[in-house]
């Protein structure tokens, strides 16, 4: 099933090449040189050294899958086609997780361990060392700390999701919740997150939480909700004025707290211009400073580090591995640490069986979206089956498994999503709280810019059970979920709650958004859902066409 992809590399390269051929081209211009946490430099083919991504990528993949078996790991790094066969390592990977507990946590500790003795610390002066050598170093440079306390008087805590032109919240929402439970959008476990914070206002009672978000700005991540329900919140983003005017705005009006890095004293700057232009860090440069920081800030107070910074590319995966040594360091060092991530849908996840067999129902039942299915499936490797057979581990249990990977994604956005699972099932085995839930494909400014996407996100919905997010919807719900997690004791996340498998940290809490119980691949229907949005919009075009044609029709005969 998985290398059905295979047939469609060349037609995915045309149109590639075609759409860069039309892009314009790059400057000239030198690339600055390298700061902070960057690539090694590998020789390439025609010995040049470059920072490739492929070559240290292929090199922890090889170092997780060796942990267990040695014999993938070496047709891990023999792969020539990695840009567009790296699906199957990564399927291999997860096989190899399944087969005991034990096997899952030796892959992720040896895939992040290669990952830090691999990838490079380029200080200000040019010098370098190992990520693993930089985070453990001692830092004489400090960041400053500025706070700043809302103006807005507490008010209800409760959970309030806009969805179709309505402020759904109490019994509202808890209708909505079933019918997207019922429909197959979500998973059971998650809608039961999303009641249980609706029963438990208390929940929302933030004034003694303290939320570290790394990616304050991100649109997917929860500050704006947070703010509004009165936490603390530790936001670190890019040290750009416009990013802090518009985090310290929304503080100043809300009920909550922020504190942030500064590079002096707050007392130092004389106006609000002064205090955005001097906030802010680097996390690809600043990585050390930022651990430093976060472990002498508010101490006795337990952190929930959110990781929510994203980045194209191979970006991706330096941010990731960013965000990943101040977790460590603060899942290590920090007691009472709790993690928080998003999952993507697309992606290799283990699934309930239950799920599994939804998706199977809906492969099976006959529809209209069936037939056209059979119709594209024709001209290639579209509507595949999404019902994948379950992986056995080696006590006899079985794991169902669905591989939600978009090819067009790209090697670099799959490393950098595994690795957070992999410092989630670590940071799980050693007693932290983790909440890693799925969340759905969701309708982001960075996303619908890309005309495709917003094509096919429009014709989507029409392959049951899809259902496409707006960001203000996934914000909540997923913080939702996020409060579930930090407060029910029954919740996965909670390390007293023993799993089969540590992967399965995932399979639960899952708003998909369709996903794991559509009858077809995600990757195997963007292009027919593409051809349902014009279909539909030309549709009246066609009707009055059709009518025109057969007036002049019908005047020729008279």
């Amino acid at each position: 099933a998985h290398n059905t992809r295979d047939n469609n590399i060349d037609r995915f390269r045309e149109t590639t090449n075609n759409i860069n051929n039309t892009m314009p081209k790059k400057s000239d211009k030198p690339k600055p040189p390298p700061s902070g946490l960057v690539f090694p430099k590998v020789v390439s083919k025609k010995g040049k050294e470059d920072r490739s991504s492929t070559p240290t990528a292929k090199a922890v993949m090889a170092a997780a899958v060796g942990a267990v078996n040695k014999e993938k790991a070496e047709k891990i790094l023999k792969e020539k086609n990695w840009r567009f066969g790296y699906v199957k390592h990564f399927m291999g990977m997860v096989e190899e997780q399944c087969q005991s507990p034990e096997a899952a946590l030796a892959v992720a500790k040896a895939g992040l361990e290669k990952a830090y003795q691999t990838f490079e610390f380029v200080a200000p002066d040019g010098t370098s060392c190992s990520m693993a050598e930089a985070m453990a170093a001692k830092n004489s440079e400090k960041f400053c700390t500025g706070f700043i306390k809302g103006e807005k008087a507490k008010e209800d805590n409760k959970i309030v999701v806009p969805y179709n032109g309505k402020d759904l919240s109490g019994d509202e929402l808890k209708a909505q919740v079933k019918k997207w439970v019922d429909y197959g959008t979500i998973e059971p476990s998650a809608g039961s997150a999303i009641i249980n914070c609706i029963d438990n206002p208390g929940w929302m009672d933030l004034s003694d939480r303290y939320f570290v978000l790394l990616g304050a700005g991100s649109a997917m991540g929860p500050f704006l909700l947070l703010m509004a329900l009165g936490a603390n919140v530790v936001a670190l983003d890019l040290d750009r004025p416009f990013i802090w005017e518009r985090l310290l705005t929304i503080a100043k009006k809300s009920s909550g707290t922020i504190t942030f890095p500064l590079k002096s004293e707050q007392s130092s700057y004389k106006n609000d211009q002064e205090l955005y232009a001097g906030a802010g860090c680097n996390l690809f440069t600043h990585t050390p400073m930022i651990k430093d920081w976060l472990l002498d800030l508010y101490p006795g107070k337990s952190f929930t580090v959110g990781s929510y910074a994203y980045l194209n590319g191979a970006l991706h995966v330096q941010v990731s591995l960013a965000m990943d040594a101040i977790s460590k360091a603060l899942t290590e060092k920090r007691p009472g640490t709790s993690l928080a991530y998003l999952c993507t849908p697309t992606d290799i996840h283990l699934i309930p069986k239950e799920a599994h067999d939804a998706a199977a129902e809906n492969l099976n039942t006959f529809s209209l979206i069936k037939l056209f299915g059979a119709f594209v499936s024709i001209f290639g490797p579209y509507c595949k089956s999404n019902v994948l057979p379950p992986i056995k581990a080696k006590d006899g249990k079985k794991y169902y498994v669905v591989d939600g990977i978009s090819v067009a994604q790209g090697p670099n956005y799959a490393l950098a999503k595994r690795m957070q699972h992999w410092r989630a099932i670590i940071a799980h085995s050693i007693g932290c709280t983790v909440s890693s839930n799925i969340a759905p494909s969701t309708s982001t400014v960075s996303v619908v810019q890309n005309r495709t996407f917003a094509w096919a996100y429009e014709g989507m919905p029409y392959f049951k059970p899809y259902e496409i997010a707006t960001p203000e919807i996934s914000n909540n719900v997923m913080t939702a979920i996020l409060f579930s997690d930090l407060n029910d004791p029954s919740s996965v996340a909670n390390p007293k709650n023993k799993l089969d498998n540590p992967n399965q940290l995932f399979s639960s809490g899952s708003f998909h958004g369709g996903t794991w119980r559509c009858g077809y691949q995600i990757e195997s229907i963007g292009f027919p859902s593409v051809m349902i949005y014009f279909s539909k919009i030309s549709a009246p075009y066609v009707v009055v066409g059709s009518a025109i044609a057969s007036y002049y029709l019908f005047q020729a005969l008279s």
